[in-house]
């Protein structure tokens, strides 16, 4: 397997386009169907008016008023933002509680939910949500220095326990050039042993050697952090989201230019509630210095 840490000698596009998009050549590489948004050229002033992590109210599928989307700017001078589904899916031992959109294949409970806005607070933005069945939940963005801090919170107000717990959180990466392009190549996870693998190629990895899931809904546990790093593919710099202590798995979609670190709540009895907390870091660099950062502890992420 290449080596995903030392790559000091090729530029960053150039690098990605050979390596982690599989091209034959440079010259398929410079392929314009391969790099569907270069990096932008135009005037650097206008661009760096637009600097430092942003938190706003959003908006992905405006169809469905339920959902809640954040808008999260990278810390570095950029006018383009993670869309960020927050939550997009709880499920739990009653069923899937709360979709934040209509998906035909998968059955949830309610369809016509009305919409919730969001609230500022300081510099970020929270809201709070109460199904029909009294179970609530909300969440709140924050911008940091050079990452948001994220806290998801949950309420039993059921008459019934609330067991197996486990959300989905989706980093929607398309209004975000850099990080947009239609693969899992560039989007890894941290095997023991072997470091960082291409998401895709952890799939395949038949031992289960760490303890967190690959793939939606747990998956098997092959990672050892609990972490999904996304490559710029116009710079030395990533983007990272974890739950920390609360991640079950890591998951990114080919057919989607998303990254997912997807969390879970303890068991909660009625009236019990939980709150978790996670970052999406901005991190400038190459992947040989965020994991030393990593191992040093320097994100303050337990797990």
């Amino acid at each position: 397997m290449r080596s995903f840490e030392h790559q000091t000698h090729l530029s960053r596009r150039t690098w990605l386009q050979t390596t982690l998009l599989g091209a034959a050549s440079v010259a398929v590489a410079a392929d314009p169907k391969v790099v569907r948004q270069p990096k932008p050229g135009g005037n650097k002033e206008y661009y760096s008016q637009a600097k430092g992590v942003r938190v706003f109210p959003g908006a992905w599928r405006p169809h469905y008023p339920w959902e809640h989307i954040a808008w999260v700017s990278p810390s570095w001078p950029s006018q383009d933002y993670i869309w960020l589904d927050f939550p997009e899916a709880i499920f739990t031992s009653q069923g899937l509680i709360y979709l934040s959109h209509v998906n035909p294949p998968i059955h949830t409970v309610y369809t016509d939910l009305p919409p919730v806005p969001w609230k500022k607070t300081g510099q970020g933005i929270e809201f709070e949500r109460v199904l029909p069945s009294g179970i609530s939940f909300g969440g709140k963005v924050e911008p940091a220095e050079k990452a948001a801090n994220l806290e998801l919170w949950l309420r039993n107000g059921s008459e019934r326990p609330l067991k197996e717990i486990g959300l989905q959180t989706c980093a929607f990466l398309r209004a975000i050039r850099e990080f947009n392009a239609f693969t899992g190549d560039n989007k890894l996870v941290h095997v023991p042993d072997r470091g960082w693998v291409p998401f895709i190629e952890a799939l395949s990895i038949k031992e289960k050697m760490g303890q967190y899931g690959i793939g939606f809904h747990g998956g098997a546990k092959i990672a050892d952090w609990p972490v999904m790093v996304t490559l710029s593919l116009e710079d030395e710099r990533l983007i990272a989201f974890t739950w920390g202590k609360s991640t079950i798995s890591l998951v990114g979609n080919p057919d989607h230019p998303c990254m997912h670190a997807d969390p879970f709540f303890p068991d909660l009895e009625p009236g019990q509630s939980a709150s978790i907390h996670g970052k999406l870091i901005f991190f400038e660099g190459w992947l040989e210095d965020f994991t030393k950062a990593w191992e040093s502890g320097q994100f303050g992420i337990e797990g």
